[in-house]
């Protein structure tokens, strides 16, 4: 049997309430923030699943959780079928050769005391992959892949004397240079240029074809998703409100968050990519999860069966599932979200 290649089981995670000395001293803290909850995400071999949502989703949650810099409250990380949510010591090490990270922020990703050689060596040198008379041949070949010309001029260079763009596609070899069969990335694009944040993400595709590389992407721009995957999970405090094939989730989204997020989104061009803010309704002043559907105090098309009952995923075409109770009305058009 054939698993796949890293898979989220039904993760929960809770961050208790502050009991630093004001919490202690006023008998007042802040509920636990449920950053996860009953999350499911799947990521096949060679494939890119996006992560969407808003700030505050759970999206990077669950990114540091399938990395393991954080276990979770409550499910399991399985890599290849195997539970590796309690690995340590050498096992974790060798698990974190496997699985990489791409961070936001290209100008912290970086050591900014190391050459861009160094930063790139590193990793090689603690896995103990390449020998030390190599690493040098292997940083240039790098540089090369992640089209940082001349690659030699590049590897004695300091972050300080770098653009963005070129510290992202540093970033992106110092992850694959390991030859990781999976990378978390986490809006690596958010902090760029527009004018440059195309040539980031055609880069990361091209790598993904000639490497075979899985990636499991995190974003709040479903354009930018769009382009990127072939799946795409919708998060919402904490949990997946729909998910399906790209294509089918964008053409027929049957959420009406997801909804909401496709009308907040620029459609994807090569060079004019505009980033627009999601227009949602606000959020209401709430202390923990809401009753009923964690997304009815702003949904437009909310039902008072909505403020009741936690509505089940509901499965709306092959591959493509909604936690909403008009899932299919949603789909369909019958109900339409007001323009």
């Amino acid at each position: 049997m054939t698993h796949p290649l890293l898979q989220l089981d039904n993760l929960r995670m809770v961050y208790n309430a502050d009991t630093g000395i004001l919490a202690r001293l006023t008998g007042r803290s802040d509920p636990p923030v449920i950053a996860a909850d009953d999350v499911n995400l799947t990521l096949e071999r060679g494939q890119t699943l996006a992560v969407v949502g808003e700030s505050g989703s759970g999206k990077t949650t669950a990114g540091r959780i399938a990395t393991l810099q954080e276990r979770p409250t409550q499910g399991r990380v399985l890599f290849e079928g195997e539970d590796v949510t309690g690995l340590t010591g050498t096992a974790l090490k060798a698990f974190r050769a496997k699985v990489q990270m791409i961070f936001q922020n290209p100008y912290e990703a970086l050591n900014p005391r190391l050459t861009v050689g160094q930063s790139l060596a590193e990793p090689l040198a603690l896995h103990g992959l390449v020998p030390r008379a190599e690493l040098r041949a292997a940083v240039i070949e790098m540089l090369e892949a992640v089209e940082l010309r001349p690659a030699k001029q590049f590897a004695d260079a300091f972050p300080s004397e770098l653009s963005g763009g070129q510290l992202q596609r540093i970033a992106i070899a110092r992850a694959l240079i390991i030859k990781p069969r999976v990378v978390i990335a986490d809006e690596p694009v958010s902090m760029l240029d527009v004018s440059i944040r195309s040539g980031v993400m055609k880069l990361m595709r091209a790598l993904q074809r000639d490497t075979g590389v899985t990636y499991l992407y995190i974003t709040h721009d479903l354009s930018v998703a769009r382009y990127m995957a072939d799946r795409i999970a919708v998060l919402y405090l904490g949990a997946v409100v729909e998910e399906g094939p790209t294509e089918a989730l964008i053409s027929s989204a049957a959420h009406p968050y997801t909804r909401l997020l496709i009308r907040a989104a620029p459609e994807h061009r090569s060079t004019d990519v505009k980033r627009n803010r999601i227009r949602l309704p606000d959020a209401a002043a709430q202390s923990g999860l809401p009753k009923g559907c964690r997304f009815h105090p702003r949904c437009p098309l909310a039902q008072p069966i909505c403020r009741e009952t936690t509505p089940p995923r509901t499965t709306v075409a092959a591959g493509q599932v909604a936690a909403c109770h008009f899932a299919q009305d949603v789909q369909a058009g019958r109900m339409a979200i007001p323009a």
